[in-house]
């Protein structure tokens, strides 16, 4: 059920979509499927209903998500004379990156528990399993319609933050919603195919690289994505070429994590779990966020630094964990 004040904050968000001539779509660095393509379904019907539309993602896009229409108008950087700002998929303002943290923010549409409701009208449902599937609900209420591109991409979203459909917070309605976009004209094989299931030669080495430093320690897991990786990989992406969905697959662990390397400083850090584990609160330490069972943070420092202090703490939460399990 809808609250009363998600129901205002959703008349708002039709007004100013409606309103607004030259509307900037923002969504979070280091952009994952979710982000993406909620950027281009939501920018494509804007495109479609007249409005000369900003899509804009700091760092790009992978190359696996080019095969959806419109992607190639999707920016790195902002053009002045937008009239109004649209933040997606991100649960926080600095999350937007350097040159957008600092914009105002009128509409926030996320999913993330850990959500800072930091826009003028901010439309964060914690229950669904995507910001793709807050579009898909939303987009026909305020008055566009969902054609084939706009369906294609959002259903990327759905497909790859669910993993496939995999997580815990997939529901009947979710796949209600994806039977919505596949009628809408939407390609399901083809999405599930380019989105999950091929990998580039690079991403490929970028992972064996990665995969060779696995390192266990009861059931908890973790490696590390370096700067010289890429450089030996060719991999010219500041993601993870999806590898910590692909660690969240191994058996019998609680939490595994990936700490990817950037080349400012700082480490990705990024949280996956089982069995009911809330790594959001450990990524909340470290000023970090995201939903119970998929988390990240972004620190300060060198590697080692942010590895042995990150595995500290999470050693701790699940000894904490196991405790309460056994009281």
């Amino acid at each position: 059920m809808i609250s009363k004040d998600l129901r205002a904050a959703s008349r708002e968000i039709r007004s100013l979509l409606h309103t607004a001539q030259k509307p900037l779509i923002v969504a979070h660095i280091r952009p994952d499927g979710d982000a993406i393509a909620s950027t281009l379904g939501l920018g494509l019907c804007l495109a479609d209903a007249g409005k000369q539309c900003q899509m804009v993602l700091p760092d790009g896009i992978p190359a696996r998500f080019k095969f959806l229409e419109g992607s190639r108008n999707i920016r790195n950087r902002m053009e002045p004379g937008y009239d109004l700002v649209i933040a997606l998929d991100c649960s926080d303002q600095k999350r937007l990156g350097e040159d957008l943290s600092g914009i105002p923010v009128d509409i926030n549409i996320d999913h993330h528990i850990t959500n800072e409701h930091f826009a003028k009208f901010n439309l964060v449902l914690p229950e669904e399993p995507a910001t793709a599937a807050i579009l898909t609900r939303y987009l026909p209420e305020w008055g566009f319609p969902l054609t084939p591109a706009v369906a294609n991409a959002l259903l990327t979203g759905i497909v790859t933050d669910t993993i496939g459909f995999r997580t815990s917070n997939v529901s009947p309605d979710s796949l209600r919603q994806t039977a919505a976009l596949i009628e809408a004209g939407a390609n399901l094989s083809d999405v599930y195919e380019n989105a999950l299931t091929y990998q580039s030669y690079a991403a490929s080495l970028l992972w064996g690289l990665a995969l060779s430093r696995l390192q266990k320690e009861g059931k908890l897991a973790w490696t590390s994505i370096t700067m010289e990786d890429r450089k030996k990989a060719g991999y010219s992406g500041r993601d993870d070429a999806d590898l910590t969905n692909q660690l969240s697959a191994i058996e019998n662990l609680n939490i595994v994590i990936l700490f990817n390397e950037q080349n400012d400083c700082k480490i990705k850090v990024s949280w996956r779990s089982h069995s009911g584990i809330d790594v959001s609160k450990i990524a909340q330490r470290f000023g970090g966020g995201g939903h119970p069972p998929a988390a990240g943070a972004e620190i300060k420092g060198n590697l080692n630094e942010v590895e042995d202090m990150v595995l500290t703490v999470t050693k701790k939460y699940l000894k904490a964990q196991k405790s309460k399990g056994e009281n």
